[in-house]
C-alpha cells in the first residue's frame, strides 16, 4: 500500500477523533454558508452535534480498518 493511502487513513482517524471528542468546536468552526441561518435554527438543538459524532465514528472506523 502506498504512503499516500496511509496518510489518508491517518488523517481520517485524526479527523474522526476530533469530531467525536469536540463536536461543538467543529460545528462552530464550520463554514457559515453550510449552516442554517440563526433565524431558522431552534435554540438548544443538538442534532448537528450528534451528526458530527456519528460522522466521527465513521471516520474512525475508516481510519482504523484502513491501517490494518
Amino acid at each position: 500500500m502506498s504512503m499516500l493511502w496511509h496518510v489518508g487513513y491517518v488523517a481520517a482517524g485524526i479527523l474522526g477523533l476530533a469530531y467525536v471528542a469536540v463536536p461543538e468546536r467543529v460545528h462552530a468552526a464550520g463554514l457559515d454558508s453550510l449552516r442554517r441561518s440563526t433565524a431558522d435554527r431552534s435554540d438548544g438543538s443538538i442534532a448537528p452535534i450528534w451528526l458530527y459524532r456519528g460522522l466521527g465514528v465513521l471516520l474512525l472506523v475508516v481510519g482504523v480498518t484502513g491501517l490494518r
